[in-house]
Formats: C-alpha cells, structure tokens, sequence
C-alpha cells in the first residue's frame, strides 16, 4: 500500500476528533481527542431500530468523513512532575510546521510579515479549505484497514476492540495506530 501523506492523517483525524479535551472542551476551530462514543456517533455506528448493530463499508466510510467538517486538531503534551495525565490546554496545533506551511501554500499566511495575523486566529479559514477537499482515497483506504483489522465493515464492536478499554485517542495515538511506516512525513527540504 501507498504511504499517506500526513496531511491526509491529519484531514482525517481532524474530520473525526471531537471537542473534548482531557475533560475541558478545545477552543473553537480545533479537535482534540477522539472519544470512543463521539467517533460512534459520528460514523453512525450505534444500534437500528430492530437492535441490529450498524456497520459501513469503505465507501460509506469515505463518504461519511466528507460530510464532517474538518478541525485541526490540537497537540497533547504533559505528563510531567505536576500532572499525570496530557492536557492541550495550549492550544497548540499538531504537527506545527506542517500547519505553518499549508498556511503558506494557500497565501493564508506571510512568515515574514510581522505585523501579519497570528497564525492560531487563521484555523477557522484553513478549516474551511481543507473541509472542501476531497479526502484522499489512500487515506480512506489506510485509515478504514487500520480501524476495521483488515476486515470489510467497520462496526462499534470493531472501534471497541481498536480502543481496548481507552476512553479515547489522542492525536498522537491515532498516529501510532496509523503506523508511522504508513505516513509519508515532509523532510525539511521539502517544506516551501
């Protein structure tokens, strides 16, 4: 299989992630973690109304993330002497350089003007450009495996034994899930 671009695991992630964040909701425009019963609601994965459990194919699966709106999701940190569990408190973006760039390509942002916006006030516009796209079908083809163990249908059952008894993935996670070997990651000549 093809790598991913990791713009794509970003589109993806930032299309399913939802608001909460480490028990605080994330500043408008961002997503931050991806709650095992948000991400169920979203693809529609609960029970039918005969008690049936739901399911989608990829192509139901790929249809679904382009009608959810994407939001950039922020980055996890913590862990340290204070606190025991990762926060995104600072609003931080994931994968900063790359955000910084995409911001660049789209003529949203100008590094070397300083007297520029700041780049966090521009997440609303560049939401909205990437919520427009296309999701990229290798993308949707990685991702929908990842989830679905390989299998043809992705079902709630299917997400619970993905989480193993985590409430949630953060950023970072859902990363690790992908496979770094999976993701097509910008070298830093590549970057303008």
């Amino acid at each position: 299989l093809a790598q991913v671009p990791a713009l794509q695991v970003i589109d993806v992630y930032g299309r399913l992630a939802g608001p909460t964040c480490y028990g605080k909701i994330a500043p408008p425009g961002s997503s931050c973690q991806l709650t095992l019963s948000y991400l169920k609601d979203e693809l529609g994965l609960g029970n039918s109304s005969n008690g049936e459990a739901k399911s989608l194919t990829r192509e139901e699966f790929g249809r679904r993330l382009e009608e959810i709106p994407f939001k950039w999701p922020l980055k996890p940190y913590g862990i340290n002497e204070k606190t025991l569990s990762k926060t995104s408190t600072m609003n931080k973006g994931a994968e900063t350089a790359l955000y910084m760039d995409e911001l660049e390509r789209r003529g949203l942002y100008d590094r070397r003007n300083p007297a520029g916006p700041l780049p966090t006030s521009l997440r609303p516009k560049i939401n909205a450009e990437i919520s427009k796209e296309r999701v990229d079908s290798v993308a949707v083809d990685t991702i929908f495996r990842v989830l679905t163990g390989g299998d043809g249908e992705l079902s709630g059952v299917k997400l619970e034994t993905l989480y193993d008894e985590q409430e949630a993935l953060d950023y970072y996670s859902f990363v690790k899930i992908v496979g770094n070997d999976n993701i097509s990651w910008p070298r830093p000549s590549e970057a303008r």
